[in-house]
């Protein structure tokens, strides 16, 4: 009997679920050697994780269940299906060591591309083998593992999650930055253009999209075999993803929601596990495409920096963005003026049961499926947020209290709310 994962177990066993790919999370083991790391550290961070393929029923934002391949992380201390599967993280270089146990009744794969051997080409586990994959870890970048069996089927049915390594030296993500790339990494916290502070590695979150066809997880569930072919023809999405949370749930997760301060850059590292095209936009600022992945689904640093407020990521595929949080160009007013002083009444109030602070500005996908699943505006679809929570000098906004009606800022609140000066 597959087990239940709802919103709430994804949340609370964070070492296995959506939430461990908080940003703390992604770069926190890193940050003592990550910078500057000698050889000694590498052996001493050598990565081993135990994986195992197995089933769930993962709950969807409706309050549906749909079954679902998944990946385990088998050393927690509760182990449970995850959706996506387990982060792996490494530093460029360090011993990589991978057990993986298939739990199921098929042959099941594992494959990481952009890494050598036969990891990068795949392995086939046949039903309840066990495997041990040992590799050094590649270049820094972003990287999607993932079942590459009767493709795409298996990987669409949930049998995906994210590796992120990072480079044993530089103040960049990747073992070799462009040189557009590193003077951009250079200029921040120390030009005009990017005022603040530079990149710290723990300020990185993943957003892994996937998409969702029940009618084929049933099909599974039932154990019956399914055609790739009638898979990509047939193939209606219904749910999408960001780290296996559905719709709206995915704004209401912190480990997928970048929080910061103006001038605290973060990067996003975005994966497609799914079947369709998504063209993520995001609201409030633009971002800096760093990499891309080549026809060979290997990461390949920019040569040319695009500073733009969206772009396609197709299924398999990869693409990591620089979200600067500079000062959102529609708030108007003299830029020398701390927000918390110039905008406090503003930032101090919730109209609506809504606090005005943080400042928070949507992501959503431009493309017609994911606005339209289902018959609805974006329920079903791929959304999230971000938020600004403090100024440029390192002070938050004020906090947002509700308003008692009758009270001294009553009058503001109604003003506002009505679209009065």
């Amino acid at each position: 009997m597959p087990a239940e994962v709802t919103r709430r177990k994804f949340v609370s066993h964070a070492a296995v679920g959506a939430a461990a790919l908080a940003g703390g999370v992604v770069a926190g083991r890193f940050l003592p050697v990550a910078l500057g790391m000698e050889a000694e550290a590498k052996v001493r961070y050598g990565t081993r994780r135990k994986l195992a393929i197995t089933e769930a029923r993962v709950q969807m934002v409706d309050q549906t269940y749909v079954y679902h391949w998944a990946f385990m992380d088998e050393d927690a201390l509760k182990p449970m299906p995850s959706m996506p599967g387990p982060l792996i993280q490494a530093i460029s270089g360090e011993a990589v060591s991978l057990t993986i146990t298939n739990h199921l009744e098929e042959a099941h794969g594992f494959r990481i591309p952009g890494v050598g051997g036969v990891v990068g080409g795949g392995v086939t586990i046949a039903p309840h083998e066990t495997v041990k994959l040992n590799f050094d870890a590649p270049k820094g970048g972003s990287y999607l593992y993932y079942d590459h069996l009767n493709a795409p089927v298996n990987r669409v049915l949930g049998l995906h999650g994210p590796m992120i390594v990072l480079p044993t030296d530089g103040n960049t993500p990747y073992s070799d930055p462009t040189p557009m790339v590193q003077q951009l990494f250079n200029d921040l916290g120390t030009t005009d253009d990017h005022p603040g502070e530079a990149w710290n590695p723990e300020r990185s979150k993943i957003w892994l999209f996937a998409s969702i066809d029940p009618r084929f997880n049933e099909m599974a569930e039932r154990g019956e075999n399914i055609d790739p072919v009638t898979f990509k023809d047939e193939y209606l999405p219904r749910y999408f993803t960001i780290n296996g949370l559905a719709g709206a749930y995915a704004s209401h997760d912190h480990s997928t929601v970048p929080t910061g301060r103006i001038g605290q850059p973060l990067v996003i590292r975005l994966m497609n596990a799914g079947m369709v095209n998504h063209s993520p936009h995001i609201h409030g600022n633009h971002v800096y495409i760093l990499s891309q992945i080549d026809e060979n689904l290997d990461n390949q640093v920019q040569e040319n920096v695009w500073f733009l407020d969206t772009h396609t990521v197709g299924p398999d595929q990869r693409m990591d963005w620089l979200l600067p949080f500079h000062r959102p160009p529609d708030i108007a007013g003299d830029e020398s003026i701390p927000l918390r002083e110039r905008a406090k009444e503003e930032l101090g109030l919730t109209l609506g049961d809504v606090p005005q602070s943080p400042l928070a500005y949507p992501m959503h996908c431009h493309m017609e499926m994911s606005q339209t699943a289902a018959g609805g505006n974006y329920p079903q679809g791929l959304v999230t947020h971000w938020e600004i929570t403090g100024d440029l000098d390192g002070v938050d906004f004020p906090h947002s209290d509700p308003v008692e009606r009758g009270g001294e800022n009553t009058e503001l609140m109604e003003e506002q709310a009505h679209g009065n000066p």
